[in-house]
């Protein structure tokens, strides 16, 4: 349920008591609610919404749960964060955090059906927040998507990502940009992968291949492997939670396990578990056995 204000409750005969009962939430001064999540910050935001200012915008890290970006619960937002455009004023809101910005090329688009910073903005404006880490994570999901599966056309392009931070100047947070960008690629689909590649890029091993395809005899689509050595045959699948916790995605994956080894993969699985060293150990491992015949 989106908020309401209070004012506009009494312009339509809601009796003040009543604004105070305690089925009411109060997220905001001036706003109310009725039965909301308030730990669920898209539904925070809606109801944000009903005691801003109409030129108002969510920004940074609100933005970046709207757009659905891939943060680490540490970084999640705590409050609501939204920005207006020069000469507005920020609004003065308990428990939101409100910019200023200049117009200078920003984008803005919506989300959820509600007014937001454009995703590449959005993801210059997290530069001061998230580690290049982070940010290369945020950038492989922008310019990636769910395109490798479905099609559907990512939300940015690297050339989007590069003009934000451009626009982006000297602010705070612009050397952790550049550095990502050189970093980001295109192919990663979460960002477990995205922190693995580069690990591995980092114990400077060969750059892998990003969900690689695997067709049968015929061309049809048998897999994707998260992380590929082709001319090597090595396959690196990274393993989330649920496919520890779910017995059918665990029986697919021992079935995706000997189809890939029956044509000829090394497979090597990771958990967030493993020590960084110790993946890094086991692919340099596979690729010198590998590259011996």
């Amino acid at each position: 349920m989106k908020g309401f204000r209070f004012a506009d409750a009494r312009d339509v005969g809601v009796a003040r008591r009543r604004l105070y009962d305690d089925d009411l939430q109060r997220p905001f001064h001036g706003a109310r609610t009725l039965g909301i999540d308030l730990s669920d910050h898209i539904a925070l935001c809606r109801a944000a919404s009903a005691v801003l200012p109409s030129a108002s915008y969510f920004s940074h890290r609100s933005a970046a749960v709207l757009h659905t970006m891939p943060l680490r619960l540490s970084s999640r937002p705590e409050i609501v964060e939204v920005s207006v455009f020069e000469p507005a004023h920020p609004p003065q809101l308990r428990g939101i955090r409100a910019h200023r910005l200049s117009v200078s090329g920003q984008r803005v688009s919506q989300a959820h059906g509600l007014p937001v910073i454009a995703p590449a903005d959005t993801w210059a404006q997290l530069g001061a927040a998230l580690s290049v880490e982070d940010l290369v994570a945020v950038g492989d999901f922008l310019i990636t998507g769910e395109e490798p599966y479905s099609g559907r056309p990512p939300k940015e392009s690297r050339e989007s990502l590069v003009a934000a931070a451009d626009r982006h100047g000297a602010r705070r947070g612009v050397r952790r940009l550049r550095e990502a960008l050189e970093k980001i690629r295109y192919g990663s689909m979460s960002p477990q992968e995205s922190r693995l590649r580069l690990t591995l890029e980092a114990a400077e091993l060969p750059s892998p291949e990003l969900n690689h395809p695997v067709f049968d005899s015929s061309g049809a689509l048998l897999a994707l492997i998260d992380l590929a050595y082709p001319d090597r045959g090595v396959a690196i699948e990274y393993l989330g939670d649920h496919h520890r916790t779910s017995r059918d995605v665990y029986r697919k994956d021992i079935a995706r396990r000997e189809m890939l080894v029956d044509r000829g993969w090394f497979v090597i699985f990771v958990t967030a578990a493993d020590a960084p060293s110790d993946v890094v150990g086991r692919v340099r491992r596979a690729l010198l056995r590998s590259s011996r015949g």
